[in-house]
């Protein structure tokens, strides 16, 4: 028998096997590009779930940086790296999200989703304008 979770936008297992397919290729992306996966995955959760930014931001976290760990070890044995790099983005990570936390829960939640679709619409725009 499936369990019910009020918390997804049509409580059923439909709502589940959606979700979980565009969190695993928001996670494959992630640990490969990297770029704009929080954003994507904020997007996703904010339109599967019925919790407050501050809750599903948490996840997003959560499942952003299980992705990242996992490339991360992966890259660590299979690619070459460049370990002040990687020692100076770990540590912008670390810091952010520490901080990034007690910003989301201080913020307006309305504005603060406006202005995050925008920034992630405005990379978008940027990294098309760059490849092409």
């Amino acid at each position: 028998m499936a369990e019910n979770h009020p918390q997804f936008t049509d409580g059923g297992t439909r709502a589940k096997i959606p979700l979980a397919g565009a969190v695993l290729l928001v996670g494959l992306y992630g640990g490969y590009f990297g770029a704009a996966a929080g954003v994507l995955m904020l997007a996703i959760l904010s339109l599967s779930v019925n919790e407050p930014l501050p809750v599903t931001n948490a996840v997003k976290n959560i499942a952003t940086g299980a992705a990242n760990v996992t490339a991360a070890v992966a890259y660590a044995f299979l690619a070459p790296v460049h370990w002040t790099a990687a020692a100076a983005l770990g540590l912008g990570c670390l810091l952010g999200s520490r901080i990034g936390p007690i910003v989301v829960r201080r913020l307006p939640e309305r504005p603060l989703r406006i202005a995050i679709a925008l920034a992630g619409l405005g990379l978008a725009v940027s990294l098309w304008q760059r490849g092409g």
